[in-house]
């Protein structure tokens, strides 16, 4: 009995070894490239923004769907589309659809926890045919992959994403992703595991959540090993083998996201990804896709997916010293560049007892020169200051950011 109970604990540490070894692509099931069954509920329409269920992967042998919003914006061609990813404790937002139709995109917005509205659009109700809930982050990793809800939150969305592609009124070859918070890890994620994507926006969540100073860096009293297996499901494992044009969005002060692990995400993708770090950026869905408080998601889509806009600054050397100086290169003049510095390294603690979440600073700033005929930016930082990051923003409004550099 001993001796089986070793082998079957031996198989199951191979067997692990086997799934952590092969790109998460050799292990979904090739369904996620198809259009899937859909069942449309016309009772839950929210205007011009249609309900429906669509059919996504078995659970424990059980037919599971989803319930989304899907929005189509009339055209007499085709249309781009963002395939939308809501954030933890969220839901499929017809308001979100709405806000990219209005810009002239289909959209689809999915709830990935087994959640549907009321015929209002309010509410997250339980239905029949639910696949897994999500479990702390990444908490359920040692459950065979099949039944872990990452697996079936990554599924969804790629099936949503062939849902999109099949339909006539849009236009399979502009698709984009974009994600807050929770949809932030697998929007980025999806970056290097679906090639099909044409660009992608994560917000506030990114890669290397293993070494996040905020929330989703507080690993509690698990073990080495158990920290170590997660990583599987860190987005970096993807994104680094990856080429989809990426924007990322953070705030400076989030309470899940420390900056660090977004500036660290940008580094490794900054052959084909930009950076626009929010100072104060609050952490919510609304703040995380509002067009007035972040206009660089839109402006980005429209640039890769339309190829209407003026394309976003691109920071050409990136600062590294206490002297700063950094070059771009940019379309539309600069019309201001600020520096925003901690006077210590990037250390998050609970400025206010009541607050929920550690943050860091309060960040301090000072304005920089800029040369737009030479397409240079400089200043010299406070003898004091440890760690900081420059925003340069253009003529139109839009803000894009240097790394995060730590002296």
């Amino acid at each position: 009995m001993v001796l089986s109970l070793m082998g079957f604990l031996l198989f199951s540490v191979n067997l692990n070894a086997q799934i952590i070894d092969k790109h998460l692509s050799q292990l979904l099931d090739q369904s996620v490239y198809k259009s899937p069954e859909i069942h449309w509920e016309p009772t839950l329409n929210q205007g011009d923004i249609k309900a429906l269920f669509y059919e996504t992967l078995s659970y424990k042998g059980k037919p599971t769907r989803v319930f989304a919003y899907i929005g189509i914006p009339k055209s007499n061609k085709p249309v781009p589309a963002m395939v939308l990813v809501h954030g933890g404790g969220g839901k499929a937002f017809h308001e979100w659809v709405k806000i990219w139709n209005n810009r002239g995109y289909a959209a689809i917005s999915m709830s990935l926890e087994g959640h549907m509205p009321d015929a209002n659009g309010n509410g997250k109700l339980s239905h029949d045919f639910s696949g897994p809930s999500r479990v702390g982050r990444f908490d359920d990793v040692n459950l065979p992959i099949e039944e872990q809800w990452m697996y079936h939150a990554v599924s969804d969305i790629m099936i949503g994403h062939s849902l999109l592609e099949s339909l006539p009124e849009i236009d399979a070859d502009r698709i984009g992703v974009t994600g807050i918070s929770w949809g932030g890890i697998l929007s980025s994620l999806l970056s290097g595991l679906d090639s099909r994507l044409k660009c992608a926006i994560p917000v506030y969540g990114a890669g290397y959540l293993y070494e996040s100073l905020g929330h989703f860096g507080e690993q509690g009293n698990k073990s080495s090993e158990f920290i170590e297996k997660k990583k599987f499901w860190d987005p970096s494992q993807q994104f680094s083998k990856g080429s989809v044009p990426t924007l990322w969005v953070n705030g400076d002060s989030d309470g899940h996201f420390s900056i660090n692990i977004t500036s660290h995400s940008f580094k490794t993708t900054k052959d084909h990804a930009y950076l626009s770090i929010h100072p104060g950026m609050r952490h919510g869905h609304g703040a995380g896709w509002n067009p007035n408080q972040v206009p660089e998601i839109y402006a980005f889509a429209d640039y890769i997916l339309k190829g209407k806009e003026t394309g976003l600054v691109k920071i050409i050397k990136q600062p590294s010293k206490r002297k700063i100086s950094l070059t771009y290169e940019s379309e539309v003049p600069i019309v201001e560049a600020n520096v925003y510095y901690l006077n210590e390294k990037l250390t998050y603690r609970k400025l206010n007892p009541k607050s929920k979440h550690k943050v860091p600073g309060p960040w301090l700033s000072m304005s920089a020169d800029v040369n737009n005929a030479k397409n240079e930016v400089s200043a010299i930082l406070p003898n004091s200051a440890v760690t900081y990051y420059v925003n340069l923003k253009d003529s139109r409004g839009y803000v894009v950011s240097s790394v995060l550099v730590e002296l």
